[in-house]
């Protein structure tokens, strides 16, 4: 690895660091504190991380505990985009990229695993940000003829679809409601499902809710 491609997978690794500390996890819980001081470690030590190629294990440690302190989905899908920001078209650049790129996405399906969808629509978007996730790192493992790493890749992917597909054949869809006038909460759950016991999960589906006693006339509601 020359001087000019070390200094490009530092400032890679590094800014993909800054996006685990930055993807949704609890920062004062102990396991918010666990990946902090893994990150600074990994950190600290960037260069000779890189220059000897041994940086995958604590960098696999890093997305680990990220997850364990609670990162996002969403969270977690920035850390890929940013891995695959890389635009150095140098080998040993690319290989730490994807490295990353490959630790979010095993992240991303254990995240899904442990995530509770309410409504298909919210699986069908998960869905479209998954598929989106995985095509650029089976087409670099393809285009490495990495035969290992590319099967994996298929592997997890086509379970996280199964998964998603799976959970989302029981879940209502969403569907808009219209009324002639705005009303509170409990009276619009009774209205639409019946029961002002559904109230919450109403008031969940339109977050941009000013005030729970005026609802807006048209929203989302659940099919069921």
């Amino acid at each position: 690895m020359t001087f000019a491609q070390r200094r490009v997978a530092v400032a890679a690794l590094k800014a993909v660091l800054d996006a685990l500390l930055a993807a949704g996890v609890d920062a004062a819980s102990q396991d918010g504190a666990t990946l902090r001081q893994l990150c600074g470690a990994l950190s600290a030590d960037a260069v000779d991380q890189v220059q000897s190629g041994t940086f995958g294990t604590p960098l696999r440690a890093c997305f680990a505990a990220a997850t364990a302190a609670g990162a996002t989905f969403a969270g977690m899908d920035r850390v890929r985009q940013e891995a695959q920001s890389v635009t150095a078209a140098d080998l040993p650049v690319q290989r730490l990229a994807q490295t990353a790129a490959r630790f979010a996405l095993v992240e991303i399906a254990r995240i899904l695993a442990a995530t509770t969808f309410t409504s298909r629509q919210d699986i069908d978007a998960a869905l479209a940000r998954v598929n989106a996730a995985f095509v650029p790192a089976e087409d670099f493992a393809a285009t490495q003829f990495n035969n290992v790493v590319w099967r994996a890749l298929l592997a997890l992917h086509g379970a996280v679809v199964r998964d998603l597909n799976t959970r989302a054949r029981p879940l209502p869809r969403i569907v808009p409601y219209t009324f002639a006038t705005r009303m509170p909460l409990l009276t619009l759950a009774n209205r639409l499902y019946g029961d002002a016991g559904r109230a919450e999960e109403l008031l969940a589906e339109n977050r941009d809710t000013v005030h729970p006693l005026f609802m807006p006339a048209s929203g989302r509601a659940l099919s069921n």
